[in-house]
């Protein structure tokens, strides 16, 4: 990693914070937004808005990495072709929905469990937490560069 510098604090810590908001109000919306579609347009918007904030704030020139881009590119040509476009979406699509469900399940059987316990917003309680470790993880030192 380089030398940190104002402007690179100012990214990590703007990028810590969309990443502790996004996860923490994604946690949280059904303790707040009745309706499954409603929830669904809710996170929808907090999605497009959260990834504008991402790209606004990453002000950084991207770093070469030879073979992550070798990676791209050999992604970028499968996408070439409409079968094989269409299979990497449909793969996406089913893997994404069922970690989601599960996810899902994962919290609400914990939410279930703080209220039974007392909680007023169990779901509001989990999402800080989780929205802390996720902003923590982007605040976290990268990894060392093998030489």
């Amino acid at each position: 990693m380089g030398r940190v510098t104002d402007d690179s604090l100012h990214t990590s810590v703007t990028m810590a914070a969309l990443a502790g908001g996004t996860v923490a109000a994604w946690t949280a919306l059904p303790e707040y937004v009745d309706g499954r579609w409603k929830r669904l347009a809710a996170r929808g918007a907090l999605l497009a808005t959260s990834s504008v904030g991402v790209i606004l704030a990453d002000d950084s020139d991207p770093v070469p990495h030879p073979e992550r881009d070798a990676k791209f590119a050999v992604l970028s040509r499968a996408l070439e072709d409409p079968v094989q476009r269409a299979a990497i979406w449909l793969i996406a699509l089913v893997g994404l929905s069922a970690v989601s469900s599960v996810q899902e399940k994962a919290l609400d059987t914990a939410a279930a469990r703080f209220r039974a316990r007392g909680a007023s917003a169990p779901r509001t309680s989990l999402g800080l937490a989780l929205g802390a470790i996720a902003a923590g993880t982007q605040l976290a030192p990268a990894p060392k560069a093998k030489d």
